[in-house]
């Protein structure tokens, strides 16, 4: 099998055929997608410092999509239901990543002991998503969900 030796590029020898040209490109779409691997943006600080809290997470439901097309209109469904002889004081959705992290926050004048929403979120690119809820008496649990973006939003702070 006759293989054909790499194109060198000089002045004098600048006629590139086709596959030469095709191959230049599978090589640089090669290598930027491992350096897009390794040179992956840190993880915030926030980000950090929930992932390494160790909250209890029973009774709080989330749902996110593992891939979105894009992290303009990200849907999220959630349900929680407070332990026995508690109730739901405070609930917050956390977006470690963006420019303003606290998403939502609820806070219920009659603190009920079940709560269910959907809503759509607006994130910066790819992330866990918090939902941590505070009981009446004071303890809290969290919930997350990773989601992966492939166009991000919010760039510019909103």
């Amino acid at each position: 099998m006759n293989m054909k030796s790499p194109p060198s590029f000089s002045p004098r020898t600048a006629a590139w055929d086709r596959r030469d040209c095709l191959r230049l490109a599978a090589t640089s779409l090669v290598a930027s997608s491992a350096w897009a691997q390794d040179g992956a943006a840190p993880e915030s600080a926030l980000a950090q410092t929930l992932r390494q809290t160790n909250w209890p997470s029973d009774g709080i439901s989330l749902v996110v999509p593992a891939l979105a097309d894009t992290g303009n209109a990200v849907p999220l469904d959630t349900q929680v239901q407070a332990p026995a002889g508690l109730k739901l004081s405070k609930l917050e959705i956390i977006l470690p990543e963006n420019p303003n992290p606290t998403a939502l926050t609820l806070e219920w004048p009659q603190p009920p002991e079940r709560f269910n929403f959907s809503t759509r979120l607006r994130l910066a690119g790819s992330q866990s998503v918090w939902v941590v809820v505070t009981y009446s008496d004071g303890s809290q649990r969290a919930r997350s969900a990773a989601t992966v973006i492939t166009s991000t939003a919010c760039l510019d702070g909103t």
